[in-house]
């Protein structure tokens, strides 16, 4: 270390040294009697310059430039010249009537070329713009401040390039603003700095533009709003300008706009009347950061959906900026193993190739109505289902509409996702869905949906928990224009096996819309139905279920929605059964028509042959809470009385048996009855009239009868009493019937009956019997003679009523009128 300072000392003494320090300091001589002599040169010559300034540029400009002061910046620019200018405003010819001014600067430095001043020239080598504001303007009439500058004279005699040419640019804290009220155009910028160094060439020039912008507002259409609003754009663009093409072009790698990098190719052709604009961008964003760089009109579209993951996007910008409305937009999305988030959940592992244009069709404009969405080879997981679409597009956004094809394959077990295992579980199966669709969309949401295609469901196992029912079945569904078909349904449980299909009308509409008025027409062919276990099946309870619901996360809230609505379809069941049984009741041969609606059933044209004939009815069924109130209204014609006691417990009755009585019963029922939803009939809860006739009857060791002869007739054997007609009306209230007319004909005796039998106890009955023996009664063919010889002799009233052992009782009286004319 001290070798090398004695060497630097030695140095310092030498010859050589002291030659270049006297140099230096000539130097520097030289260059403070050079910025001296500027100096003195630019105050004696200011005025010249200043009046030199103002007159170039208002030769070059049809208005009016006026600059508040020159001054002069000491070594800025060496060796060239820098004039500083202050309070400098441009305005155009026509600022009277428009009142903006193209430009107000607060300071504009322009250096100039040291020996162009020496030859009394001007020549600008850099512009730098400081505290500036730009500002182009066109009003709704067309009225524009922007031609401020002169048309060049043409001329063969090629000019010097010190005459026309600025080398280098550079804007510090300017605004840009270019506003066009006739075609709602605002572009808007806060330029914090912008740099240009210009290489002039044959054809024009080219620049590395190096720029950190605010963007306030890039308004293509101002009722839409702005493109990249209060975003930073910061980086640097490779610019070049051919004159030959009248075009600049512009090129850039990772320009910084907001948080993300885009790379950019743009084209601005200069034609004074139509200025055409095409601009490409290139980047690998995240789907709320890309909306958020769009229009608020568009935004609200993306802003519905999200994906977690980046995705490639590309978006073009062409048209014409003097031109009105939108220029054509084009955005193309590249995604991949991503996670789609909507309204309605997330889609997983989801890529598809996306478009937007704004100019779906040539020549109908660049607008919302000629504006799609186009997918193509969609595919991704919703709640454990894949889904693929292989095409589909959202065509007219001012009444969109989406249309396309939707496929699907998957295990059934998926739909438990959807539905919620609470209201039904699949545990096995196999669905495949192909479906094309013509949906409309409004605010976003899927509204009047068409399908057409089939879901085809294979070896279903399903288990509807409400209803307590599981079966094994096929289902395929069959999606029309006209309606929805359901097919291939069988469901076997214990001995009961239903065939199922039918169609609901106008599905496709009616589901979102109006559900209330969708009609499912389902028809059931069975070889043998427990019609009991059927209504268990179909009268789940409801308030049960819901209070479960209730207890679940609120991400089940979509899967009560779709329950609600299938609760609020009607529901018409076509019921044709070979074989059914009703408790002891067995028939064949049954039709009936069930109209369902919100646990309400209306039974409609029932029929079926039992007991040797035929009963027909129709019913309402009310559910109030775990009971349905039911009102029938039941014709029973010619059924065997021993066979249709037997299928009824015979109605409770233990005086007599089903076997001690014979014949055919006809008869008219009113009734409105309590039976719970296992179709078993509430005690007592029966009320209505009954009205009845019995042909080619008899009475065979009938108790009731026994009993009478024993006091009546001693001598008359009444174990077998045949009788042809046996006819009665009555009113029933609960355990007890108000016997109104009851009248038997028989060959051995005639009676009459009126009065109370009670079930339990409070039976009073009232007996006109005739002793007269009517054994040829018969022979009279005219009805008002038998009738009338029917009373004549002597006639016997008896009481019949309960004793202590809830036993019937027969005595001697006659039932008082009032109890007689007593209806209940």
């Amino acid at each position: 270390m001290n070798e090398i300072l004695q060497t630097l000392k030695n140095f310092f003494k030498t010859g050589i040294f002291k030659k270049i320090k006297i140099f230096l300091i000539s130097l520097l001589a030289f260059l403070l009697l050079l910025f001296i002599g500027l100096r003195i040169y630019f105050e004696q010559n200011k005025d010249s310059i200043m009046t030199q300034i103002n007159q170039k540029i208002n030769e070059n400009i049809t208005g009016h430039a006026s600059i508040g002061d020159v001054g002069y910046k000491f070594l800025i620019g060496f060796p060239n010249f820098t004039v500083v200018l202050k309070k400098v405003e441009l305005q155009d010819s026509l600022y009277t009537v428009h009142k903006r001014s193209v430009l107000k600067a607060g300071e504009i430095e322009v250096r100039l070329n040291v020996f162009g001043l020496l030859h009394k020239k001007v020549e600008i080598d850099k512009v730098v713009l400081i505290d500036t504001k730009i500002d182009l303007f066109k009003d709704k009439n067309g009225v524009s401040n922007s031609n401020i500058f002169k048309p060049k004279p043409k001329s063969n005699k090629p000019k010097s390039k010190t005459d026309t040419e600025i080398n280098e640019i550079d804007f510090k804290n300017v605004t840009f603003i270019s506003q066009n009220l006739q075609r709602n155009k605002l572009f808007h910028f806060e330029v914090a700095s912008l740099k240009s160094k210009i290489d002039y060439t044959d054809d024009g020039w080219k620049t590395d533009l190096h720029l950190n912008v605010l963007a306030k507002s890039m308004a293509f259409n101002t009722i839409k709003g702005s493109f990249i609003k209060d975003k930073r754009v910061k980086g640097k663009l490779e610019v070049q300008f051919s004159k030959s093409k009248n075009k600049i072009d512009i090129l850039t790698d990772r320009l910084g706009i907001g948080d993300d990098d885009f790379d950019i190719k743009a084209s601005f052709v200069l034609d004074k009347e139509h200025p055409m604009m095409d601009i490409n961008l290139k980047t690998h964003i995240l789907w709320l950061n890309a909306a958020h760089l769009l229009d608020p009109h568009i935004f609200k579209i993306l802003n519905h959906f999200n994906f977690t993951k980046p995705l490639d996007a590309k978006c073009s910008i062409r048209g014409d900026m003097n031109a009105g409305g939108d220029p054509e937009i084009i955005v193309d999305a590249q995604i991949k193993d991503n996670v789609l988030v909507s309204s309605e959940g997330e889609t997983k592992d989801c890529s598809f190739e996306a478009r937007y244009i704004n100019n779906f069709k040539n020549g109908l404009g660049n607008n919302d109505a000629n504006s799609a969405i186009i997918i193509k080879k969609f595919t991704g997981t919703y709640m454990g289902i894949p889904v693929v679409i292989p095409n589909a597009a959202i065509n007219n956004l001012e009444k969109p509409m989406a249309t396309g094809d939707f496929r699907s394959k998957f295990e059934v077990e998926k739909l438990g996702n959807i539905f919620g295992d609470d209201f039904i579980k699949f545990n096995s199966g196999t669905a495949n869905v192909n479906l094309k669709f013509n949906v409309d969309i409004v605010a976003l949401r899927i509204s009047k949906p068409r399908f057409t295609g089939k879901v085809d469901i294979e070896n279903a196992n399903m288990f509807i928990k409400s209803m307590n029912l599981p079966f094994q079945t096929n289902v395929l569904l069959d999606f029309t224009q006209e309606a929805l078909f359901i097919r291939n349904i069988k469901y076997q449980r214990d001995k009961n096996i239903v065939f199922l299909d039918g169609r609901i009308d106008n599905f496709l509409n009616l589901y979102y819309v109006d559900p209330e008025k969708m009609v499912a027409v389902l028809n059931i062919n069975s070889p043998f139905m427990d019609v009991k276990k059927f209504m268990g099946a179909l009268a789940y309870n409801s308030k049960k279920q819901s209070q479960k619901e209730e207890k679940k996360a609120v991400s089940k809230a979509d899967a009560k929605k779709r329950i609600a609505l299938v609760k609020k379809c009607q529901i018409i069941i076509n019921l044709n059964l070979k074989q059914m049984v009703y408790s002891n009741l067995t028939a064949k041969n049954a039709k009936i028509i069930v109209a369902a609606k919100n646990r309400q059933f209306f039974i409609k044209q029932g029929a079926i042959e039992t007991c040797g004939g035929k009963i027909t009815f129709d019913s309402q069924m009310i559910p109030q809470q775990d009971i349905f109130n039911v009102k029938t209204n039941v014709n029973i014609t010619t059924v065997d009385i021993p066979q249709f006691l037997t299928s009824f417990k015979n109605f409770g009755v233990k005086s007599f048996q089903p076997q001690n009585i014979k014949g055919k019963l006809s008869a008219k029922a009113d009734l409105s009855i309590k039976m719970t939803q296992n179709g078993d009939l509430v005690d007592d809860s029966a009320r209505g009239n009954l009205q009845y006739n019995i042909k080619n009857g008899s009475l065979t060791n009938f108790k009731p009868i026994l009993k009478i002869g024993k006091v009546a007739f001693p001598n008359r054997d009444v174990s077998h009493i045949v009788f042809n007609d046996l006819s009665g009306r009555a009113v029933i209230n609960g355990s007890l019937v108000t016997v109104d007319y009851f009248k038997v004909s028989s060959n051995v005796l005639n009676f009459d009956v009126g009065g109370v039998y009670s079930f339990k106890k409070g039976t009073k009955l009232g007996l006109t019997i005739p002793l007269r023996n009517p054994e040829d009664d018969y022979k009279i063919k005219d009805l008002k003679a038998r009738e009338a010889k029917r009373y004549k002799g002597i006639v016997v009233h008896l009481l019949v009523v309960d004793d202590k052992n809830g036993e019937m009782k027969i005595k001697m009286g006659r039932l008082e009128k009032e109890n007689k004319k007593e209806k209940i």
